[in-house]
């Protein structure tokens, strides 16, 4: 004969039943538990045998998470009575609902007899146990400050290859390297101040500490321009880091618009340079000035014949 003992009952008999009840079954598993690198934690349990005169060796105690049964193995390291089952906890899962299952035999009047308990009965209102995964995002930053195109990590534990960084108020290019690291690159904003870095999740932005961006350069070759009227030379213009997606859009001026045809001039993502043809009309003399967020001002000298 097999039974399902609903100990809610059972321990409104006495006072002192009520107190034998919650005694039988004791969760050991934190309701915090610190997150690790592995995604692997361990569940615990004790289940004092005597307080129910359990037939030796007949206990059994299954783990029920995620709607998914797992047996349990006693806990050598944890003394008598104490269950475990180590359960692999997908990253993305910060709440983890479970409750245990006891199977065990009494001895009854006409010999041993079957009984299941389930923790369940054992609580309030019969709610299963939770146990939260905290501290998932423990994250810094590997640098406290960096250039525009400078690539940077953020390290701490269970990153997701959704997660991305943001600088201030922009997205920064973002690669997933593991559980424990993403890298982001410093995009266009302007330098020479602090801007604070958060780790964009699906549950929310976590601070990952605080970036002073750097001054970079722009390079440009030749370093002046000597065009005659109605004839044309290649001008580049180069960075040290790769330009991000979308490209990085330098803003080319003169104080001789009438002597210098400019093109825009955008360097594409992933790519270090570009190189644009630059006219000559009317002939003057004056200077061209290179800017870009996060990039200092260039200036060349430039002359049209």
């Amino acid at each position: 004969m097999k039974t399902r003992h609903i100990f809610q009952a059972v321990c409104l008999i006495a006072a002192t039943a009520l107190a034998g009840c919650q005694s039988f079954v004791e969760n050991l598993t934190p309701a915090r538990i610190e997150a690790n690198a592995s995604d692997i934690y361990t569940f615990r349990v004790r289940v004092d045998e005597n307080m129910r005169s359990v037939i030796p060796k007949s206990l059994q105690v299954d783990i029920v998470v995620n709607g998914e049964t797992h047996a349990m193995k006693l806990d050598p390291t944890m003394g008598k009575f104490v269950w475990m089952y180590e359960y692999a906890v997908p990253s993305s899962v910060s709440n983890i609902p479970y409750y245990y299952v006891l199977h065990y035999k009494v001895l009854g009047t006409s010999g041993p007899v079957d009984e299941v308990v389930y923790s369940s009965d054992l609580t309030p209102k019969h709610t299963v146990y939770t146990s939260s995964i905290v501290n998932r995002y423990v994250a810094q930053i590997s640098s406290s400050r960096g250039p525009v195109g400078a690539t940077i990590g953020v390290l701490g534990q269970g990153f997701t290859e959704f997660d991305k960084v943001v600088i201030g108020e922009v997205e920064a290019p973002t690669t997933f390297v593991s559980h424990n690291q993403v890298n982001f690159t410093v995009p266009p904003i302007p330098a020479g101040q602090s801007y604070e870095v958060k780790l964009r999740t699906g549950e929310g932005d976590l601070s990952a500490g605080v970036l002073r961006v750097d001054t970079a350069t722009i390079g440009v070759q030749p370093t002046s321009v000597s065009v005659r009227a109605g004839e044309s030379i290649p001008l580049t213009f180069f960075v040290d880091s790769p330009a991000p997606a979308g490209g990085l859009t330098i803003n080319v001026t003169t104080n001789i618009p009438s002597s210098l045809v400019m093109p825009e001039v955008v360097i594409p993502a992933g790519q270090r340079s570009v190189s644009v043809t630059v006219s000559g009309a009317a002939t003057g003399s004056g200077f061209i000035w290179i800017k870009a967020d996060g990039y200092e001002e260039a200036k060349i000298p430039a002359t049209v014949e």
